[in-house]
């Protein structure tokens, strides 16, 4: 008799792992061959699995279906390898809407990333450009005092710490130099994806987390504000900004840009101070990472190729010398022309796209166009856009770095193919103040040190899920200074 317990616990468990793993074979999808092999089983207890990986794997196993169904352990999700089909579901708000950056105001429910898109607008970039100038010029003159003798400078180091810099100082309000010894909280971000995590989803990664470092960030929130408001405080950074759309004020008007905060009373204001850090935070953990991750990889792969490295430096020559100031200082207008350098930031997001995939949640049930096939509401369904964009079939030789691809390019196949950029509802807002971000530091770089490539036989690129250069030694980088320089 108490034999049967067991027995009956087990098979009832067996029964349930079964319902979920024949899911896609009852709802007619086609579907992987499902089965937890001691090899996976391994590198999950080693920590050593690679979800992205993974991911990829699936894609290239569904061979030429536009849809294929995956299991990622007990969710069954549906991965989308068709383009076309990709771009109409991610701009499909009403069955496939990204509810984290939903907000209730009163009554209504409202996207606060559309609300929020006006702050990166190219006005409004381009008044915050001499902010993010002064962190630049103190990373130059930083390395400047490094490179004594011939000692290499690991350059993944000193790029993550000039993006978290730019973060702190323009979304945080912050006046303060990470490139000299201080105990600042934003120097726990520096290393902080380096280090190898194990299985990332975006089911895991996005729990809502509480930990002694988002407190000391929303008092600096708190203060920032305080002084902004109350103090009259105007500086042309995204913290303004913020602060002014928590006051109700416009942020679209730009013919007059008015950066002043009207402020209001307190039971007017649309976000509290909570509500506000939780905002500047995620902003904090999506932009950081990519922005520094695109910028160390597009300098990865500048370096690796002479001709690429000459026609960057060409460029940067010739529009200096075409737009060249009375006082030779490097605008917003000359960085906004560097169009090759553009297209090697583009190349960049395609070969290494800092999100890799991207997942929603069906709000809906969803009729797949000329299909009898319906996406189910609560269903998960998957864009790989990484292994989309290293898809021969999409892209020609898509393990090659050309940024001719993207150079000049306003139409064509391969452009439309590019889901770096995000889609719909998930499109980078702010892509006009990343780009400047980087291009600014990539600029400075190049134009003010020679600078040398020391390749390594180890080092990997690997995703986690932001791409990292993962190697003993770092991304090392011999550097002189230039006799001459173009520009500052």
């Amino acid at each position: 008799m108490w034999l049967l317990i067991p027995i009956l616990f087990y098979s009832v468990i067996f029964l349930y792992i079964r319902h979920i793993y024949t899911y896609w074979k009852r709802k007619g999808f086609p579907t992987e061959r499902t089965g937890l092999g001691w090899q996976f089983l391994k590198q999950v207890y080693r920590r050593e699995f690679q979800y992205v990986s993974a991911i990829n794997e699936a894609y290239s196993a569904g061979g030429e279906r536009a849809l294929y169904g995956v299991y990622f352990f007990f969710r069954p999700t549906l991965l989308v390898r068709d383009v076309a089909l990709a771009r109409l579901i991610l701009e499909s708000p009403l069955h496939f809407d990204d509810k984290r950056w939903h907000y209730m105001q009163g009554y209504r429910k409202i996207n606060l990333l559309e609300r929020l898109a006006p702050i990166f607008n190219v006005q409004r970039v381009e008044g915050m450009f001499r902010n993010v100038e002064k962190v630049v010029d103190n990373m130059v003159k930083q390395v400047n005092t490094l490179i004594v003798g011939n000692e290499a400078l690991d350059m993944q180091i000193v790029l993550r710490t000039y993006v978290i810099n730019v973060f702190a100082n323009l979304l945080y309000g912050l006046d303060t130099n990470l490139f000299e010894p201080n105990d600042s909280v934003f120097k726990r971000y520096i290393q902080s994806t380096l280090r190898n995590r194990g299985i990332n989803s975006y089911t895991l990664n996005h729990l809502p987390k509480k930990s002694s470092l988002t407190y000391r960030l929303r008092d600096i929130i708190r203060d920032s504000t305080g002084r902004r408001e109350d103090g009259g405080i105007i500086r042309k950074d995204i913290m303004q900004l913020l602060v002014k759309f928590r006051n109700g004020n416009n942020l679209t008007n730009n013919s007059k840009l008015n950066w002043h905060v009207e402020n209001v009373f307190e039971r007017e204001k649309l976000l509290s101070i909570k509500k506000l850090s939780k905002v500047a935070e995620r902003f904090l953990n999506i932009g950081f990472e990519s922005t520094a991750s695109t910028a160390t990889l597009t300098l990865y792969e500048i370096l690796q190729s002479p001709s690429i490295h000459k026609k960057v430096l060409e460029e940067i020559h010739i529009r200096s010398a075409a737009t060249k100031s009375e006082d030779n200082r490097l605008t917003y207008a000359k960085i906004d022309s560097l169009e090759y350098l553009d297209a090697c930031i583009k190349e960049t997001v395609r070969k290494y796209p800092s999100v890799p995939y991207v997942e929603r949640v069906c709000q809906k049930n969803f009729q797949i166009p000329n299909s009898r096939a319906t996406i189910n509401e609560g269903r998960t369904i998957m864009v790989p856009v990484m292994a989309i964009q290293r898809d021969e079939r999409n892209f020609k030789d898509p393990d090659y770095y050309r940024p001719e691809r993207f150079y000049k390019a306003t139409s064509g196949e391969e452009l439309n193919n590019f889901l770096g950029y995000g889609l719909g509802a998930g499109t980078c807002v702010a892509r006009n103040f990343a780009t400047v971000v980087m291009k600014l530091a990539l600029v400075k770089l190049l134009d003010n040190f020679d600078m040398e490539y020391l390749c390594n036989q180890d080092v990997q690129i690997v995703h986690n899920p932001t791409p990292v250069i993962k190697s003993k030694d770092g991304f090392k980088v011999r550097l002189k200074k230039y006799k001459a320089k173009t520009i500052l």
